[in-house]
């Protein structure tokens, strides 16, 4: 099992966030699994995770945090997601740290690749 039931926790922004994370943990779970199933390294699985885990609190720290909030509240996690990678990465989130972002945009990646296959 992948441990991701306090990331809703580590999130939480305010009241309202529990039902974006409620609809992007459960992505994460199954490109996880799938990262997983391709038998990655336990090392690489863990910078995926870690990976899933900022670009999460990133995402509902800029709709509920910051008021970044492009959304109607009906789009799935899958349209969230979407909204904030593509084929070339994620958002810039550690730009003070090179090596730690390039880890970020290589998870972002693989996860819109598994989003366009519509593996999930």
């Amino acid at each position: 099992m992948i441990h991701t039931q306090r990331w809703d926790q580590d999130w939480s922004v305010c009241d309202e966030d529990e039902i974006l994370s409620k609809k992007i943990i459960p992505i994460f779970e199954t490109y996880l699994n799938s990262r997983l199933e391709k038998g990655i390294s336990k090392s690489a699985f863990i910078r995926h995770k870690n990976a899933c885990h900022v670009l999460g609190g990133y995402i509902v720290g800029k709709i509920y945090g910051y008021g970044d909030d492009p959304f109607s509240g009906n789009e799935s996690g899958e349209e969230i997601l979407l909204h904030y990678i593509d084929e070339n990465g994620g958002p810039l989130i550690h730009h003070d740290n090179e090596t730690w972002q390039r880890e970020i945009d290589a998870m972002c990646k693989k996860l819109f690749c598994l989003l366009q296959s519509k593996a999930i």
